[in-house]
C-alpha cells in the first residue's frame, strides 16, 4: 500500500506495507484482473470494458497509484478509474490517512486531463463503519445526482435535509483540500466529490462475501470441465497482483493470458453480453424512474430509516421492508439502487416492466442468443432466513 508522506513521483510496493496490507491491495488488485480476463464491467466504471489494469503507477503520475483501470464504452469513449487502497481510513478531522488520500486527489484534480474526461477517483478500504455506509456514501450520491454546486451545498447544509455527519465529511475534505493548497470553493468541492466512490471490500472478514463472489468469477472464467480450480485460479491472480505491483507494471487482456499459458487448467474464451447488460440496464432506469420518491419536489431522505437498512444489512444477507401502501418502501429501495449504480449496474424489476410470455421472449428482447437463462425469482420467505422486517410508519 502506498505511503501517503512519501512524494508524488515515488511509487511504494506493497511488500513494504506489511504482509496484511499487501495482502488486502493484491486482492483489490486481481479483483479487477479477473473483470479483465472475464470480458466484466469494472467495479466502479459501470457501462465499460476494460482494456487495462496498472498497478503501483505514481511515477507515471498517477496519484491515487495503487489500482488504475484503463477502460472503453461501446461508443468508444475511454475512461480512467484510479484507486488508492487503504485497509483502514475514517475520513474523520483528524484522520491522517484521510489527509494524505486528499492531497492525493488534489494532485490528481491538477492533471491536464481530469476536467475534461470521465476520470473517477475510489478510495477501496476493508473497514467499513456506520458513518461510511451510510451519510459518507449519501454526500458521494448526493454529489452525483444533483445538477450544481449550489444546490449540493444548499441541500447538505440544510436543516433536515443533510446531517452532521455530512457536513462533517464536506467540510473536511473542503479543508484538506486548502491544506494541499489546492481550490475548495464550492463548485470545487463538489465536482471532486461528484468523482469520488468509497468501495468497501470484505476480503479480510470470515466468509468473505467478495472473495467468494471472486471464486465465483474464476469459476465462470475457466473451462466448464475445469470450474473446479476457481480457487487456484483466483489465489493466482493475488499473487500475480503483488508481482506486478512490486514492479509498478500493468496488464492487457492479451497479456494476461500468456501468464496463465501452460497451467494445468483451461481458460474459457471471452463472454461478453454488452447488449444484454445495456437493455438491462435501460430496463432498470425506467423502472427506477417510475418510482416517485418526493413530495411537492422535495426527496424524501428518510435518515433513520436507511440507518435502520443498513445496520439490518450488516448483521444479515437478507431485509424485507414491510409497511402499508403509499408509506415509502418502493422510494427507500430507491435511494439504495442510485447509491450502487455508481460502482456498478444494477438490475431492478417492476411488475409493470417485466417481460410476458418467459425466457424466449426476454432474450429477444435482450437481443442475446448466447444468453442461456437468467435467473431471477422470490424464495419463499422460509428460504430467506435469515431476514429482518423493518416495518415503516407513515
Amino acid at each position: 500500500m502506498s505511503n501517503g508522506h512519501q512524494p508524488e513521483q515515488q511509487g511504494v510496493s506493497p511488500a513494504s506495507s506489511g504482509p496484511a496490507g499487501a495482502h488486502f491491495e493484491a486482492q483489490v488488485g486481481a479483483s479487477y484482473l479477473l473483470a479483465l480476463l472475464t470480458g466484466a464491467e469494472p467495479r466502479g466504471l459501470p457501462g465499460m470494458v476494460i482494456d487495462r489494469i496498472e498497478l503501483q503507477r505514481a511515477s507515471e503520475g498517477r496519484p491515487l497509484d495503487d489500482v488504475i483501470v484503463h477502460a472503453h464504452d461501446a461508443s468508444g469513449s475511454t475512461g480512467v478509474l484510479e484507486i488508492q487502497v487503504k485497509r483502514e481510513i475514517r475520513f474523520s478531522p483528524g484522520d491522517d490517512v484521510f489527509r494524505d488520500v486528499v492531497r492525493q486527489i488534489a494532485a490528481a484534480a491538477r492533471r491536464p486531463d481530469f476536467w475534461t474526461s470521465r476520470y473517477e477517483l475510489a478510495i477501496a478500504t476493508a473497514k467499513v463503519s456506520a458513518r461510511i455506509a451510510g451519510p459518507y456514501q449519501d454526500v458521494l450520491t448526493w454529489a452525483r445526482q444533483v445538477e450544481s454546486a449550489a444546490t449540493f451545498m444548499g441541500r447538505v447544509n440544510r436543516a433536515g435535509s443533510g446531517n452532521d455527519d455530512m457536513r462533517a465529511f464536506v467540510n473536511t475534505f473542503r479543508t484538506r483540500m486548502q491544506e494541499a493548497g489546492a481550490p475548495h470553493d464550492d463548485e470545487t468541492v463538489w465536482g471532486l466529490l461528484r468523482r469520488l466512490q468509497i468501495l468497501v471490500y470484505d476480503f479480510t472478514a470470515t466468509g468473505s462475501a467478495d472473495e467468494s463472489l471472486a471464486r465465483d468469477r474464476a469459476s465462470r472464467a475457466l473451462h466448464s470441465d475445469d470450474a473446479t480450480h476457481a480457487g487456484t485460479l483466483w489465489t493466482e491472480l493475488v499473487e500475480l497482483a503483488l508481482r506486478i505491483a512490486a514492479a509498478g507494471g500493468g496488464r492487457t487482456r492479451v497479456a494476461l493470458l500468456e501468464d496463465f499459458g501452460g497451467r494445468p487448467f483451461r481458460l474459457a474464451g471471452e463472454r461478453r453480453h454488452a447488449n444484454a447488460r445495456r437493455r438491462l440496464a435501460e430496463a432498470s432506469e425506467y423502472a427506477l424512474a417510475d418510482i416517485d420518491d418526493s413530495v411537492g419536489g422535495v426527496v424524501l431522505l428518510r435518515h433513520e430509516r436507511l440507518a435502520e437498512i443498513r445496520a439490518a444489512l450488516d448483521a444479515r444477507c437478507y431485509v424485507e421492508i414491510r409497511g402499508n401502501s403509499g408509506v415509502g418502501k418502493s422510494g427507500l429501495l430507491k435511494h439504495f439502487a442510485k447509491q450502487q449504480s455508481a460502482q456498478a449496474r444494477i438490475i431492478v424489476l417492476s411488475p409493470v416492466r417485466t417481460t410476458p410470455r418467459g425466457f424466449q421472449q426476454m432474450r429477444a428482447i435482450l437481443e442475446n442468443d448466447s444468453l442461456d437463462r437468467i435467473y431471477v425469482g422470490l424464495a419463499p420467505r422460509a428460504q430467506l432466513d435469515p431476514v429482518i422486517e423493518l416495518e415503516l410508519g407513515s
